[in-house]
């Protein structure tokens, strides 16, 4: 009948059950993602709006009582005329602007990413000087967004946390390279054929961490990506370091 993040309400003829669903007071860290605004024909034949994550395509969905709110900052963009200023804010591709979403998740997985309302939960515009920051998980300010996500990559491995380590190495190969699909093929255009081989094997194993409800990731499947990382970036460096 019904569910939520914390409980499942079922009914059959003659019997209803509640299910309470517990958890251990453990503060999971907040899951942060970059977005797209995706804009579509609802089946009343009216505007949708919704989000993406950036690259994945991955839906964002949230638990709560937000979704005025949600809808009314999603079409804050059209409604004051800055789109024109921020059309990437609608592009799967690419990080000039983005939608930054921040908080506990109830589901992480290959095709969604559904948020719980708490206080946690923030969505913000970017780029701006506070989301800048944020957004690549800066241990210090100058450090570079390609930096930030090669550290990220190397944490989340080293926590067994092998999809989420290929896919932080994948953005950080992307961001090394501008954010865009064409600027990843311009700067590898005449690179060293193992430079370029060390691209395609990073994309697969990203494709495979995507789709890890069919396929499975392992330890060697990171450690082949992250290497992959550093051997691209350290190709990159004259460009973005």
């Amino acid at each position: 009948m019904t569910q939520n993040a914390r409980e499942i309400a079922v009914a059959f003829d003659c019997l209803s059950v509640h299910v309470h669903i517990v958890t251990a007071d453990i503060t999971a860290p907040p899951t942060s993602v970059w977005a797209y605004i995706e804009e579509y024909t609802a089946e009343e034949g009216g505007l949708g709006l919704r989000l993406r994550e950036k690259i994945t395509g991955r839906k964002i969905e949230m638990y709560g009582k937000n979704q005025d709110h949600l809808l009314t900052f999603l079409s804050s963009p059209r409604f004051i005329g800055a789109q024109t200023l921020m059309a990437n804010l609608y592009q799967k591709d690419g990080f000039d602007d983005y939608v930054l979403v921040s908080g506990g998740t109830a589901t992480d997985s290959y095709d969604v990413v559904l948020y719980m309302d708490s206080a946690e939960l923030t969505y913000l515009l970017g780029p701006t000087p506070d989301t800048a920051y944020r957004d690549a998980f800066r241990a210090l300010t100058e450090e570079s967004a390609p930096k930030a996500h090669a550290r990220t990559a190397q944490t989340h491995f080293d926590r067994g946390l092998y999809r989420e380590a290929i896919l932080s190495a994948r953005l950080a190969f992307e961001t090394a390279c501008g954010g865009r699909g064409a600027d990843v093929k311009r700067r590898l255009a005449d690179a060293p054929a193992e430079v370029k081989k060390a691209g395609d094997a990073l994309y697969g194993k990203r494709n495979v961490a995507v789709h890890e409800g069919d396929t499975r990731v392992e330890q060697p499947d990171a450690i082949q990506a992250i290497r992959a990382m550093h051997r691209v970036m350290d190709y990159l460096a004259d460009y973005r370091f």
